[in-house]
């Protein structure tokens, strides 16, 4: 996504109103009322359980939830730093926030690219190696959200083979391997001879790529306790969730995890925005096979989790993109190459 002439920001209002995305807000909405429709479930029943939910808690989990984007611009902030990019985290993080914002409202991850844009105009980053820095954190995210998801699984399947997570699983895996050969053949420079050959400023712009990829990734200790600490927000979040419903005493700490990851992997499906839709659907069918929760109960807790990690995005979200974009009148020239 490059910037239009004058520095201008990309259309992101056309994107919204564009063909793909209203197909993929009819898809979601036609898959929520197919479900309250055709489910089995009593909807009346749900909607008290959520009415009368304790606030504190909730609040808390919604707490938890933003603080996991402090630790996320944080994150970012030490990539960035490791590529030769040091920047303030605070600036980070309402751009972290933005392109969840955008990632709720548009299919295709597209809130990702659009994240590589800010950093550009805003703080003068190259946006390919800005998208450089953002693939290596997604990778990061993937890999220890699948060590994460096989130790829960052990822990909740201990005498059982959890077949619903299996393809999950291998998926997931295969995705990581291929990702980390990727970035071990760029490290060692791998096809410089044939990059050469093309223009120079497309090889410019993969240099400051695979700059951005693989420098970024330097202090792996200190990446992997922070996509840790993210991670364990989230199932920190779901917990508290279950709590503020009074259904603490269903399920425990390796079920939250597990859910909480199964969720975060259905909304890398890049047809649906932020995966809406599916998400709650995965959410309930894992509840109930893997929590043993009633239908109404795990349909509950599903619509109020997501309350947080969809619905206050949308809303905060958009205060902070609004925000975001009325504070600085000129976006910030990125360097050279």
């Amino acid at each position: 996504m490059e910037p239009a002439a004058g520095g201008e920001a990309p259309p992101l209002s056309a994107r919204i109103v564009s063909r793909r995305t209203i197909a993929s807000l009819v898809v979601a909405a036609a898959i929520v009322g197919v479900a309250i429709w055709r489910a089995p479930i009593n909807w009346g029943d749900a909607w008290h359980r959520i009415t009368h939910a304790n606030p504190i808690l909730y609040l808390a989990a919604l707490a938890i939830y933003y603080a996991s984007f402090w630790l996320r611009g944080y994150r970012w902030h030490v990539l960035l730093k490791n590529a030769g990019e040091p920047q303030p985290t605070r600036p980070l993080i309402a751009i972290v926030i933005t392109s969840f914002f955008v990632n709720c409202v548009v299919p295709a991850k597209m809130g990702d690219v659009y994240r590589a844009y800010l950093a550009r105009t805003k703080l003068g980053v190259s946006a390919a190696k800005a998208l450089g820095t953002i693939i290596a954190e997604r990778l990061l995210d993937l890999c220890v959200l699948m060590v994460l998801l096989i130790g829960a699984g052990a822990v909740v399947f201990w005498h059982k083979a959890p077949q619903a997570l299996v393809p999950y699983v291998i998926g997931g895996t295969l995705v990581c391997l291929a990702g980390i050969g990727v970035i071990l053949t760029m490290r060692a420079g791998r096809g410089q001879r044939i990059l050469r050959l093309l223009p120079e400023a497309i090889f410019h712009k993969y240099e400051a790529f695979r700059i951005g990829t693989v420098h970024s990734l330097a202090r792996f200790p200190t990446l992997i306790v922070l996509t840790v600490l993210v991670w364990g927000c989230e199932g920190a979040r779901l917990g508290l969730v279950v709590s503020a419903l009074g259904l603490g005493g269903l399920l425990g700490p390796s079920q939250f995890l597990l859910i909480a990851l199964v969720a975060a992997l259905l909304t890398t499906i890049p047809f649906l925005p932020g995966g809406l839709g599916l998400v709650e659907a995965g959410m309930v069918g894992v509840l109930i096979a893997v929590g043993g929760v009633g239908r109404e109960a795990a349909v509950s807790i599903a619509l109020l989790d997501r309350s947080i990690s969809y619905g206050s995005v949308v809303v905060i979200g958009f205060v902070v993109f609004i925000l975001l974009h009325l504070r600085s009148a000129r976006p910030v020239p990125a360097p050279a190459g």
